[in-house]
């Protein structure tokens, strides 16, 4: 096994019986933890049949099943088993481009365990002595890994935009990285976990862009998320992640994704095949 495997282990962690599928339009679109399903059940807004999960009376329409994930969504926060609303609604559907057959609060994506996207892009330059990666540190006041090492742009993606137009709307909110230059962002591939969350579970796929910044650019935050940017040798990045926990959970694997495709990580070192398919986990 690759010493950086542990990473994949870490973001790969569901014991799936632990959870029930939730059926909603028909489709197979949630991953709902036993202790969430039981709240929901009893309160009679979730009915449990052969081993799947419906919404109680289910609406035959979008808006409507958008309600009822609201009223989920608010049980759910008076319960306390999640912290506040995020007012960003995301699409539930089989598949990214596909039409949704509900809209969700981005809160409530880990507690019934949707598939949720995101935008991860890696800024970086080049030099005499090799790649140098800007990286940001994450703010004190994050939810998620407060103070911890970020990619120069990443965020969550809302309903409504394409991949691309929510790459360009973090890049100038994170970094300040103006149109022309965020233009230039290579896309080269996806990320995809499974990581058990306290009654919940985080399905994701990230999708992973290559940036080539300009030798006198500079990122600076703009939305108060990101405390600072530094530049650091691609070495740098690759010890810290070999020997501590240093990034947001999820960024290691697109670093390591990175690190692969520059030949930083080679081929010849133990583990490596598995290494590579390993970020290309089933969401099941």
């Amino acid at each position: 096994m690759h010493p950086l495997h542990r990473h994949i282990i870490q973001n790969n962690n569901v014991t799936w019986n632990d959870y029930t599928p939730l059926i909603i339009g028909g489709k197979d679109l949630g991953r709902v933890h036993k202790n969430v399903a039981s709240l929901l059940c009893g309160a009679k807004l979730l009915v449990e049949a052969n081993s799947t999960l419906t919404l109680k009376d289910e609406s035959p329409d979008v808006d409507g099943r958008t309600q009822q994930l609201r009223t989920i969504l608010h049980l759910l926060i008076e319960k306390k088993f999640i912290a506040k609303e995020r007012f960003e609604a995301y699409s539930v559907a089989t598949s990214f481009k596909d039409a949704p057959v509900a809209l969700v609060d981005r809160a409530l994506i880990p507690a019934l365990g949707f598939v949720a996207y995101g935008v991860h892009c890696n800024g970086y330059i080049k030099k005499d002595n090799g790649i140098h990666l800007w990286v940001g540190k994450r703010s004190s006041d994050r939810a998620t890994d407060p103070g911890k090492y970020d990619h120069m742009i990443a965020g969550g993606q809302p309903h409504g935009l394409s991949a691309r137009e929510n790459l360009a709307k973090e890049a100038h909110e994170e970094a300040g990285v103006p149109a022309n230059i965020i233009e230039h962002a290579r896309s080269v591939g996806c990320i995809t976990y499974a990581k058990a969350q306290p009654n919940g579970i985080r399905r994701d796929v990230l999708f992973t862009y290559d940036l080539k910044c300009p030798d006198d650019f500079t990122p600076r935050n703009v939305d108060g998320e990101v405390e600072n940017f530094r530049l650091m040798k691609a070495d740098e990045v690759l010890r810290l992640i070999h020997t501590g926990n240093d990034f947001k959970f999820n960024v290691n694997l697109v670093l390591i994704d990175f690190f692969i495709r520059h030949g930083i990580i080679g081929s010849d070192e133990a583990g490596y095949a598995e290494l590579c398919a390993s970020l290309h986990n089933y969401l099941t």
